[in-house]
């Protein structure tokens, strides 16, 4: 079975890890451009309770650009979502579609190659959140 996604175990807090989140897109160069709090929207459109869950748009503006010169229609996976929810136990999972397998283009390499960089760049997100919560042993002997 194919992995259509990108996901990983954040051992924090919801908050940190969303604050976490968006750190790891900017430093990735990815631009957050919406943000839906789909605990509080569910909450006030339907009365119904989850826990927390916040969905990021994010785009990668040379990307886009790039995709968009090759496939117009590219535009319908714009922006990337990169998905973050509590588990329930101290820590979240973050997730987001992995874009490798979504824009298979062997007949427009530079697609591809676009659809190529952004996939590392979102692996590279997943792993800076994930590695946020891990603190660095002290350095030296302890006083």
């Amino acid at each position: 079975m194919r992995q259509y996604s990108i996901s990983t175990v954040v051992n924090l807090p919801f908050d940190q890890a969303l604050g976490e989140t968006r750190q790891a897109l900017k430093d990735e160069e990815f631009v957050v451009i919406t943000e839906i709090d789909l605990q509080a929207e569910l909450a006030n459109k339907l009365g119904r309770q989850i826990r927390p869950y916040s969905i990021l748009g994010v785009w990668a503006p040379s990307w886009e650009h790039q995709a968009l010169q090759e496939e117009p229609d590219i535009a319908l996976l714009m922006p990337s979502h990169v998905c973050l929810w509590d588990n329930g136990d101290g820590s979240c999972t973050l997730a987001t579609a992995d874009l490798e397998h979504l824009c298979r283009a062997d007949d427009k390499p530079l697609l591809a190659e676009a659809a190529r960089a952004v996939h590392a760049r979102l692996r590279a997100v997943a792993a800076s959140a994930q590695f946020a919560g891990v603190t660095a042993k002290p350095k030296g002997p302890a006083r």
